[in-house]
């Protein structure tokens, strides 16, 4: 039983069914509205039509006592046209006087009194209305009869009468009865046919949506290889595409992730291991004692490795979520590089490598851009690092700084031993590493393989734009660009 109802309940909550329900009670509301207007337009026509007639009758009978009263006929012919009038309606035609008596008429019920059921619509006519009516009598034999009937005032040889014309409403009601059910079978029909399509409409509509909720739910179970068919091109297969492209979204990110989650774990592990080999073999005494200098050289180099990853990864992590890590403002970009390239200069001439830094003439209007200077000063000086560990001593880095028209464009070029279009493809990737055989002194620092992920994130950050070209052999080139504002945009904000 509570099965029952819990499957009762999930139908009653389905969309499709909610969809099907509305648009069938819209239906049946239209088509119930549509039956009443037909059915009451016919019943009125119909009616229409007797009392239109019934009028033209009561006219005939008022010319025909005039011609009584003239003397034009007898009371003889009178009684004979009006039998034959009355067949004209397929009922009864009386002339009544003030008590309420037939005076005469196509029935032979002359000198008797109306039916009591009619007194309401001979006072009626007393009173010089006419109008119409239903009248229900009970004929001798038990039978309920509803009569049609019509009054109107009149005279006869000076007195006031009421002429009465009546017919049973049987044909009318037959003729009605006829007409709804003509009515109603075509939208009984059409009703069936509009629900059987909005059945199949609303499983159309529904059922994409309904594969959507199967599959967000085994993609929230971790299985990334649902997707969703799109069979059309509306909204709603515009929608399954949307839902499609995020789960390849979310599989690229969940790629991305585990990668980043194995990276992690090897560059940790790498140096942990090392430094426990050490401190293990010296504790045993494995390591001689004149060697421990050597070896804490060693260990303080993985220590400051695992200090620059962690400080690269909580870096990279604060400039991928957005928190508050720019200070942007407008600067000069010619004396931002300077300032970089001042503290620079110690470890380029320590590995014996020329500088040739090419700035713009002082004399033309300077390069004024909206960026923050630490941020751009950590660019420099990572791409400044990647520059000297691939350049070999004597060799020679080139920066030089270009004004145009809307932006500002930094080059960084060194001779150094250059990348294969494999490499220049991943280089800003996390962890990336190029050739380590290809640096220029065994001896220089490790890198994280963070550097240029995190200054591909700065530029971007800055809303600039960084590119990289490189031959094996020859050295690469590194440009970054960066939009450019007028100088009186800089003197606003600097005054």
């Amino acid at each position: 039983m509570l099965k029952a109802k819990r499957w009762i309940i999930s139908k009653y909550n389905s969309l499709y069914l909610k969809i099907f329900l509305s648009f069938l009670a819209t239906c049946v509301l239209f088509f119930a509205g549509l039956f009443l207007f037909w059915n009451y337009y016919f019943t009125d026509l119909f009616y229409k039509d007797k009392i239109e007639l019934l009028e033209k009758r009561n006219v005939e009978v008022t010319r025909l006592m005039n011609s009584v009263q003239d003397g034009t006929i007898t009371t003889r012919e009178l009684k004979y046209t009006i039998r034959i009038l009355a067949r004209s309606i397929n009922g009864q035609v009386w002339l009544v006087d003030d008590k309420g008596n037939i005076l005469n008429g196509s029935s032979d019920s002359e000198g008797r009194g109306i039916p009591k059921q009619m007194d309401a619509l001979f006072i009626d006519g007393l009173h010089g209305h006419s109008g119409y009516g239903m009248v229900a009598l009970t004929t001798p034999d038990g039978r309920n009869v509803n009569l049609f009937t019509y009054h109107a005032p009149s005279q006869l040889n000076g007195q006031p009468i009421v002429i009465v014309l009546h017919f049973p409403a049987g044909d009318i009601s037959e003729a009605i009865s006829a007409v709804r059910v003509n009515i109603m079978v075509p939208l009984l029909f059409s009703l069936l046919a509009v629900g059987f399509i909005l059945f199949i409409i609303s499983r159309k509509l529904a059922g994409p949506l309904q594969q959507m909720n199967r599959a967000a739910l085994e993609l929230a179970h971790g299985d990334f290889t649902t997707r969703v068919p799109i069979t059309s091109q509306d909204e709603v297969g515009q929608l399954a595409a949307s839902f499609n492209f995020m789960v390849e979204q979310l599989e690229e990110w969940e790629g991305n992730r585990q990668e980043f989650l194995t990276n992690v774990s090897h560059e940790l592990r790498s140096p942990l291991t090392t430094l426990r080999g050490f401190i293990v073999a010296m504790n045993d005494k494995v390591i001689p004692e004149d060697k421990y200098s050597h070896y804490l050289r060693i260990c303080d180099q993985e220590v400051q490795r695992l200090q620059r990853l962690v400080t690269d990864l909580l870096d990279l992590a604060q400039i991928q979520n957005g928190v508050d890590v720019f200070r942007m403002r407008p600067v000069n970009m010619a004396e931002t590089l300077e300032d970089s390239l001042e503290l620079l200069k110690a470890p380029i001439a320590l590995k014996q490598i020329s500088l040739h830094l090419i700035l713009p003439d002082p004399l033309k209007e300077p390069g004024h851009v909206q960026l923050d200077p630490d941020r751009f000063a950590q660019i420099v000086q990572n791409l400044i690092y990647n520059s000297l560990k691939f350049t070999p001593e004597g060799g020679t880095l080139t920066v030089a700084l270009e004004i145009q028209e809307k932006e500002v464009i930094l080059y960084i070029r060194d001779t150094g031993t250059g990348m294969t279009e494999a490499e220049l493809d991943r280089i800003w990737d996390r962890f990336y590493k190029a050739d380590e055989a290809r640096t220029s002194r065994s001896d220089v620092a490790t890198g994280t393989g963070l550097g240029l992920t995190i200054v591909k994130h700065l530029v971007t950050g800055m809303q600039g734009t960084i590119q990289a070209h490189s031959r094996v052999g020859e050295g690469t080139e590194f440009r970054v660009a960066f939009p450019r504002i007028s100088s009186a945009i800089h003197n606003f904000f600097t005054s």
